[in-house]
């Protein structure tokens, strides 16, 4: 296959990856609320969905200490210390939709663990 079909198919695929980000489902079937529950290598929900433009409120449970954050979202939601048995409400705005991987550093994985994607869609 030539170069510049390759690009073009990967122009393409980017398109409706973005697309997949857009005003499905509807925003008023989304949460503005979510609680989360974090393990040293899990998250549930593992994959929270918010639409853009809206208030959020994580609840953060932790079952081990360590750092929480969101990559891409760090100037709304700095990272927070989540410590064992507590919880931390984290509230922001959604103000850039897309996708946002979530991450715990722990001492015994100071590089941080990606426990899931935080979506932002289109409304």
């Amino acid at each position: 296959m030539g170069r510049a079909i390759r690009v073009l198919l990967a122009g393409a695929v980017a398109v409706v990856a973005a697309g997949c980000i857009g005003g499905s489902p509807s925003c008023d079937a989304l949460p503005t609320a979510i609680e989360l529950t974090v393990t040293s290598e899990t998250l549930t929900p593992q994959d929270p969905a918010v639409c853009r433009g809206r208030e959020v409120t994580l609840t953060v449970s932790s079952e081990v200490d360590g750092v929480f954050h969101i990559h891409g979202y760090d100037e709304q939601v700095p990272a927070a210390t989540v410590t064992a048995g507590e919880t931390v409400e984290l509230v922001f705005t959604a103000s850039r939709s897309g996708q946002f991987p979530i991450e715990l550093h722990t001492d015994e994985n100071t590089q941080g663990v990606t426990l899931g994607i935080f979506t932002v869609h289109e409304p």
